[in-house]
């Protein structure tokens, strides 16, 4: 398991980057699969919707939140592709560069410390910085949470298939707490997992960055964290906790006589979380984006510039 985790960090420089991504089609597997279980859900509640049996609605509805998991493990996977393939990209460049840059004379003026850039401010150094503590968060914690996910998920899809097989009232209304309890924590660990695989690009395209520039013996270019990148850590952490607290809750609401008030508040607290967990996601992508414009910005200058 290091092993691999390890090569996904960073492959090896004689890497085949014209070989097929391995990850890319259990991806699109997984993301298949996840539209195949919603698919049979949406069919299987579609023929019991006139008699609106509860055992239907009780396994379909784990069903359902079963696939949605298989989709998100696949947008895992299809990163983990991504990050390998960034790797790839940084040794490319590093070859190809030396070669493109124009002929320069060291800059007698240069200047380290704070720097205004079009994307942002940025700090010029002599050599790569090293990670900032929250891309060292991300890069050891998204495979612990991409593995409970599932596993949670599965565990509360089996009380889902043992609720729909309850006839006592109080029996199913336990079983369905803890399936939802459980269904909804795996979710949200997995969009955490998500969450921090992103911030594992984010640590690479800055090392990888960094690493470029220093191997051509040039000031050191890194732009700063975006304020997109803050508000991406804020809405991660406010919706883990949020899905932490909906499974905390569904434990007690599991064991009173009429969960219905429970309920009816736990079911917004577990769409919040994931919520906030998406938006999150899009301030990420969002920040990617800006630090890829600002890197191919710092590549055209040291093309024209030799600097």
């Amino acid at each position: 398991m290091t092993r691999t985790l390890e090569v996904l960090k960073r492959p090896a420089a004689d890497a085949d980057a014209a070989a097929p991504s391995g990850f890319r089609s259990v991806g699109i597997a997984l993301g298949l699969l996840g539209l195949t279980a919603a698919v049979v859900a949406l069919v299987a509640n579609a023929t019991a919707a006139s008699d609106l049996n509860p055992s239907t609605l009780a396994w379909t509805f784990g069903l359902a939140v079963a696939g949605f998991a298989a989709a998100k493990l696949g947008i895992a996977v299809t990163l983990m592709g991504i990050l390998r393939r960034l790797w790839l990209r940084v040794d490319s460049v590093k070859a190809a560069l030396p070669r493109l840059k124009a002929a320069a004379e060291p800059d007698p003026d240069v200047r380290y410390g704070d720097i205004e850039t079009p994307f942002g401010r940025a700090t010029a150094s002599p050599r790569a910085l090293e990670p900032l503590p929250i891309h060292r968060m991300a890069q050891r914690l998204w495979a612990p949470m991409v593995a409970m996910g599932p596993m949670l998920v599965a565990g509360g899809f089996a009380f889902a298939i043992v609720q729909s097989r309850t006839a006592n009232a109080a029996d199913y209304n336990t079983f369905g707490a803890w399936a939802q309890g459980l269904q909804f924590l795996g979710e949200g660990l997995l969009l955490a997992g998500i969450s921090f695989l992103l911030g594992t690009i984010l640590a690479s395209l800055r090392g990888g960055g960094g690493e470029v520039q220093e191997s051509l013996g040039l000031t050191v270019k890194t732009l700063k964290m975006p304020v997109t990148a803050k508000l991406f850590v804020g809405l991660m952490a406010i919706g883990l906790i949020a899905a932490m607290l909906q499974f905390v809750l569904y434990v007690p609401a599991a064991y009173v006589d009429d969960p219905s008030a429970w309920f009816a508040f736990l079911g917004p607290l577990r769409d919040f979380a994931l919520g906030a967990l998406l938006s999150g996601i899009v301030l990420a992508l969002y920040t990617i984006g800006t630090v890829l414009g600002f890197q191919f910005d710092r590549i055209k200058q040291i093309i024209v510039s030799g600097r």
